[in-house]
């Protein structure tokens, strides 16, 4: 568990430091955009993505535990589909699905805290750096749905980079297996 936990800091830290870095062309390409949620939406779905993609690359990626999961899971049997391959990772990855959304959880209820206790930013200051986990808190002015969506929308993206990822693999190992 303390693996994920790592996995998923790094990869929320890649995510900020990218998304930093690119705000200068984001923010000038999307300054063109009327509608401020729109530009909202757009910028934590880009986000999202990204943050899915670093947790891929974090997790599955740099140390080659991808393709190690992948030979484990399909030395004796066939690919069948993505809906096949969806119930397997589901089941290797659901602690990495618990812990994203616990951790948007925990953002929730520290920034929540700190609103109605203190009104300004006290004792959640360790949530900026999930900031890129939690963007669609700042689209929705519904308590606890942005977080909601948040947490659904990270752990839909990492699983299907994911699901890509594995069936790329795949088709490259049973390619080079002949």
């Amino acid at each position: 568990m303390k693996r994920i936990l790592w996995n998923i800091t790094f990869a929320s830290i890649f995510t900020l430091v990218a998304y930093i870095a690119l705000y200068a062309i984001w923010g000038a390409i999307l300054s063109g955009l009327e509608n401020p949620t729109l530009r909202l939406l757009i910028i934590a779905l880009m986000t999202t993505v990204a943050f899915g993609f670093f947790l891929l690359y974090t997790s599955k990626i740099r140390k080659s535990n991808g393709e190690d999961e992948i030979v484990s899971d399909y030395q004796d049997r066939e690919y069948v589909s993505f809906a096949d391959d969806f119930k397997l990772v589901l089941k290797r990855e659901s602690k990495m699905l618990i812990c994203i959304a616990s951790i948007v959880l925990i953002c929730f209820v520290l920034n929540t805290f700190d609103s109605l206790v203190f009104e300004k930013k006290t004792i959640s200051f360790p949530t900026f750096f999930f900031a890129p986990m939690c963007l669609f808190e700042a689209m929705i002015n519904i308590p606890f749905v942005g977080y909601l969506l948040s947490a659904i929308l990270d752990c839909l993206t990492y699983i299907a980079f994911l699901l890509f990822y594995r069936k790329k693999k795949y088709n490259y190992w049973m390619k080079n297996k002949v």
